[in-house]
């Protein structure tokens, strides 16, 4: 996978994730069944990672990433990312985001994360990895 595929993956996967107007189910096209995500040492299958999405989408309501650096090889891809976004009851957050990806067959099946809150309140240091049950 070449730099440029892999930026087009991640952007097409955060742009998935962030659109309300999408069903967060479609987000299971980037992922292997058996997808694993490691997040500041918290573990989520992919059926909590897909409540982990749900509850980004109740909480946030506009999200800005900005990819600093992707590297690739062979069916590894790491990645620092920025995440600026304004929450539902107006606060802002700005979080760095260091992440490596492992692919199988085109879709990902693992990733290792840690995040750094650089703006926000201490209440949202586990948004990368946060569920939280909704109405």
């Amino acid at each position: 996978m070449t730099p440029q595929d892999a930026q087009n993956l991640l952007e097409t996967l955060f742009e998935t994730l962030t659109d309300q107007s999408v069903p967060t189910e479609n987000l299971t096209a980037f992922f292997t069944p058996d997808y694993v995500q490691i997040v500041d040492g918290k573990k989520l299958d992919l059926t909590a990672f897909l409540q982990h999405a749900d509850t980004l989408r109740h909480t946030l309501i506009k999200t800005d990433i900005r990819f600093e650096k992707i590297i690739t090889d062979g069916n590894t891809i790491a990645d620092i990312h920025f995440v600026h976004a304004q929450k539902k009851n107006g606060e802002t957050i700005h979080i760095k985001v260091i992440a490596f990806y492992t692919l199988h067959k085109g879709r990902i099946c693992r990733v290792e994360e840690l995040t750094y809150l650089m703006e926000g309140t201490a209440d949202d240091r586990d948004l990368g990895s946060r569920i939280a049950q909704h109405d």
